[in-house]
């Protein structure tokens, strides 16, 4: 592993930190700038003269062989050089660009599971709460079974909100682990390194402006638009070279040298080879090539519409996902909150018994657990259209927003 890595790990894992160490760490990284090493190779390789074609021809006779070299050179891919650096050129942008949208997407998945982490570990945390307040309203109703002041029934639904409870727990440790093990995969990690704990806890995120003009900052700064227009301008460089490569036949150069089997002289002239066009004239390439550019073209058009929607779609999201921390925090929380205060009251008033302030208490964990998802999701739509605007339209963050549902909506006390 490397010593910059182990640095990292060696202390409590911030986002900045697993960034880096993704960046350092991950194999695909080093993948992605292969694929880079690769159109590079290919524009060097289209700036190369073919090799010259050496022929030895030998006949053997009575009087002695007759012996014939041959040295000959393409001649017409000379003029077709410059263009074929053209194609290759723009390939080359267009894998720039595909590296550097994989790179930020890796970045930000990076963050995302970062975040996903702490809100599952949160949840764990509040369903382990959950677990302590539905045990201690079994215990205590298995007290008054036994002293014959409760009925089978009760007991047995006191019994089973405990052991749903223990379930919902049992889930949240899965969860948590499974986020875990998401990020470790992200970093690149495996072995006694996947023992990282995490700096912090789950904030709600900051205010930002995130969303103010994002459909046409998106638009401007989109690296799959940019790579978009450079296979554009591949395809239309190469259809120019095909248009030329149909009217140019294949023209061989050379020199060629003659030993005569009679009186062993040699002798040396020039050498021209053609391929005559009586079957292909290149059609079949250049309408390969145009159908190219036309699908490149279609296909720029609707990735713009893509990119616009993925925009407004996202901000919109962002938009809502605050709004509904903001309510959860200010309106529907300190509601619970006062429900719970006020089932005290009449608990000390022995008009209502401890079963019902249980309850009420279990229903303020599940509310704060739908507030630790609202924040977590809140997290994941910023950082989406973060992305966005950071150059990368990422497909599979643009499904339906689901949203957290109440576990149980609140009623009355029944009283003793």
């Amino acid at each position: 592993m490397d010593a910059a890595v182990s640095a990292l790990l060696a202390q409590t894992l911030t986002e900045a930190g697993a960034v880096k160490i993704a960046l350092l760490n991950n194999g695909s990284v080093r993948e992605t700038y292969e694929r880079l090493g690769i159109a590079r190779a290919d524009l060097l390789q289209a700036g190369l003269l073919r090799n010259p074609v050496f022929s030895i021809d030998g006949k053997f006779f009575s009087v002695g062989p007759e012996i014939e070299l041959g040295l000959a050179q393409s001649f017409v891919d000379l003029f077709f050089i410059p263009m074929r650096r053209r194609v290759a050129h723009a390939e080359l942008l267009a894998q720039e660009a595909a590296v550097a949208r994989d790179l930020v997407r890796l970045v930000y998945d990076v963050r995302r599971a970062f975040v996903t982490v702490h809100a599952a570990e949160a949840v764990v945390e509040i369903q382990a709460q959950a677990l302590r307040r539905a045990s201690s309203s079994r215990d205590l109703m298995l007290k008054l079974h036994a002293a014959g002041n409760a009925l089978d029934t009760v007991r047995t639904i006191e019994e089973t909100a405990a052991a749903r409870a223990q379930l919902d727990q049992d889930a949240a440790a899965v969860r948590a682990q499974e986020a875990r093990e998401s990020l470790s995969v992200l970093l690149g990690l495996k072995g006694a390194a996947v023992g990282w704990t995490l700096a912090g806890a789950l904030v709600e995120p900051p205010a930002a402006s995130e969303s103010a003009a994002a459909e046409t900052q998106a638009e401007a700064v989109s690296l799959d638009l940019l790579e978009s227009r450079a296979r554009i301008d591949a395809a239309l460089f190469k259809t120019g070279l095909m248009r030329r490569e149909g009217r140019w036949p294949e023209l061989d150069l050379g020199v060629v040298g003659k030993r005569e089997s009679s009186d062993g002289a040699w002798g040396f002239g020039p050498q021209l080879t053609t391929a005559l066009p009586v079957f292909d004239h290149g059609q079949a390439r250049q309408l390969a090539a145009h159908a190219t550019l036309r699908g490149q073209v279609a296909h720029h058009r609707q990735l713009t519409v893509e990119v616009r929607s993925a925009a407004r779609r996202l901000a919109s999201r962002l938009t809502a996902l605050r709004e509904r921390v903001r309510y959860l925090r200010e309106v529907y929380l300190p509601l619970r909150e006062r429900l719970v205060r006020e089932g005290l009251q009449f608990f000390n008033a022995m008009q209502i018994g401890a079963f019902d302030v249980l309850r009420a208490k279990q229903q303020e964990m599940d509310a704060r657990r739908e507030q630790a998802e609202t924040i977590r999701d809140t997290w994941l739509a910023l950082l989406d259209l973060r992305e966005l605007l950071a150059g990368s339209l990422n497909p599979a963050r643009l499904g339906m927003l689901e949203l957290p549902d109440e576990a149980e909506p609140p009623e009355a006390p029944k009283g003793h």
